[in-house]
């Protein structure tokens, strides 16, 4: 199979804090981050990437020139443009893709299991799945009484039965049919949403790991993690 890895956006929160560059490159402990998620893959016996890019796709495609990369690894790089969205991107490789195959972002790390979340997808035989999360709070959460009392205090606590999209997807090929080559289309919005209606999206949730990296914060805490586990 084939991971296709989003790395064309802009990253316009955390442009400037931490360096000028595109947020799959950022460094995380020694590694850009994106080489670090395609580790991940390769670790499940999938080593074989396209990676989409758009801004700053040359420097992208330096560093891949110079990396030290395994030589089991295949990684095609394609230009999707600059300004494109998700679904956009996703749309113009649809030729280079087999009938299934993974998609992920490229500024966002897990210990999702690769292999359980393919197992999960092959079972239920929908056209697409998403990995899922239930985040912590970026603030403290206070339980309340009727009256306005307050029951608890929770620091940064799960926000209840609440998923969000965690950014590891299966899908087959018939996804294409809710996809279109408008360069506006985003993948997150019309296409999931149509393909929820017609019930063909499931989710695998993912209980372990999962940081998105999309301020500072995000960074400093990934870099801690992977300087400690390195």
């Amino acid at each position: 199979m084939k991971t296709v890895i989003l790395c064309g956006g802009k990253g316009t929160r955390i442009r400037g804090a931490v360096a000028d560059a595109p947020k799959p490159l950022l460094d995380i402990a020694g590694l850009p981050l994106v080489h670090r998620l395609m580790e991940h893959y390769a670790s499940c016996g999938h080593k074989s990437f396209i990676l989409l890019l758009g801004h700053k796709k040359s420097v992208i495609r330096d560093y891949f020139a110079a990396a030290d990369i395994p030589d089991t690894w295949q990684v095609e790089l394609v230009d999707t443009g600059e300004d494109a969205m998700t679904g956009s991107r996703l749309w113009q490789v649809r030729d280079l893709l087999p009938e299934q195959f993974f998609l992920s972002y490229g500024d966002t790390l897990s210990d999702v299991n690769i292999d359980a979340l393919l197992e999960f997808h092959n079972s239920h035989g929908k056209l697409a799945t998403v990995t899922s999360v239930n985040p912590r709070s970026a603030y403290g959460l206070l339980d309340l009484d009727g009256d306005g009392a307050v029951t608890s205090f929770r620091e940064k606590d799960v926000q209840g039965d609440q998923w969000i999209n965690a950014g590891f997807f299966v899908m087959n090929k018939g996804v294409f049919d809710y996809l279109n080559d408008d360069s506006l289309l985003v993948l997150e919005k019309q296409p999931l949403e149509n393909l929820a209606t017609a019930s063909e999206l499931m989710t695998f949730k993912h209980e372990g790991f999962w940081q998105s990296m999309e301020t500072y914060r995000d960074w400093l805490d990934l870099s801690e993690r992977f300087k400690v586990n390195s």
